[in-house]
């Protein structure tokens, strides 16, 4: 029995070498560490020390295959679009009242928006990630997936961001993709939008709540948000003349109102902004499909997650939220 726990700690510490050396034993992280060390002046032996600890994560590679984004979104609903995110977010702006408003105020983003995306990207904070940063951009940067060069970005992105933050690279903790903090910036959207907003003088997505809603905010009035205008309403479909349109739609392809309207396609409710160009969108349900039309603000959303669902998930949850805290205050 001895032998036997004695040739497993040997098999144990044999496995933990290998994954040690895994990375930087590979000719192209080597390539990649001269690089960042002739492009950016980082220390070479300081780059083969944090490649050394890095670690074999292969769940990071079957979550990026299956996203959630690829469930139906009856499921994505379900999950992200609940009672437990609809009341903590009407806690979460009760507590960051101040903060929200002047974000709103600044960044001309509705508080309700801003609120759900941190209560989609990371239930108020509670769930910034279970990897390590580096880990998951490593295992995605050298891997066989068609975007392992946008990974290899967002890794140096994430290096220039440790120094200039001064993080530990080996004690930042994220997402399987490498989302970091509770906005689940990307390194490079940390690097161009994040926000010192508290005024503290560092800007910190981990753990300062106001520079997180200042982020936010800030994120969506650089990509676009237009503040007063809707962000998707849905479709009542007539006929079935629909079908020549949507069996060929494109997804960036954006219609008027006008057009629509011959094909059978309306709002459910009445427009004020109907002189906005729209796109079709098709969430499929487990027995029909719901049609919606998304406006501008709805791709401004998609900046963040390019998914459909994701964009209407936050939509759906800002507008529970609101609701549901406007009847709390008439109460």
């Amino acid at each position: 029995m001895r032998l036997i726990i004695i040739i497993l700690l040997l098999f144990v510490n044999m496995q933990n070498a290998f994954a040690d050396s895994a990375f930087v034993n590979r000719p192209d992280v080597q390539n990649y560490i001269q690089e960042m060390v002739k492009k950016y002046k980082f220390d070479k032996n300081y780059l083969v020390n944090l490649f050394t600890q890095v670690k074999i994560r292969p769940q990071v590679i079957r979550h990026m295959k299956k996203p959630l984004e690829k469930e139906p979104w009856r499921l994505y609903q379900m999950l992200l679009v609940n009672e437990w995110r609809i009341s903590h977010g009407v806690d979460f702006w009760r507590k960051y009242a101040k903060p929200l408003a002047e974000a709103e105020k600044r960044f001309g983003v509705p508080v309700s928006i801003i609120v759900a995306t941190i209560g989609i990207e990371t239930r108020y904070g509670q769930r910034i990630g279970d990897y390590r940063v580096m880990d998951s951009l490593t295992n995605l940067a050298f891997s066989n997936s068609p975007r392992a060069n946008y990974f290899r970005k967002e890794l140096t992105e994430f290096l220039l961001l440790s120094r200039e933050q001064k993080f530990e690279p080996m004690k930042i903790m994220g997402s399987y993709a490498g989302a970091i903090g509770q906005p689940q910036f990307m390194p490079s959207s940390y690097r161009n939008y994040a926000v010192n907003f508290s005024g503290s003088g560092k800007t910190d997505l981990m753990h300062d709540q106001v520079d997180v809603i200042g982020s936010i905010a800030n994120y969506y009035h650089l990509h676009g948000w237009s503040l007063g205008e809707p962000v998707a309403v849905q479709a009542v479909m007539i006929g079935d003349r629909y079908n020549g349109l949507t069996k060929y739609d494109k997804p960036s392809q954006t219609y008027s109102f006008a057009d629509l309207s011959k094909y059978g396609i309306v709002p459910k409710v009445p427009m004020k902004h109907d002189n906005l160009r729209v796109k079709i969108i098709q969430l499929d349900n487990r027995y029909s499909t719901e049609y919606w039309l998304g406006f501008r603000n709805f791709d401004v959303i998609k900046r963040y997650n390019q998914s459909d669902l994701y964009a209407m998930a936050v939509y759906q949850l800002s507008y529970y939220i609101n609701a549901l805290k406007s009847r709390l205050d008439k109460e």
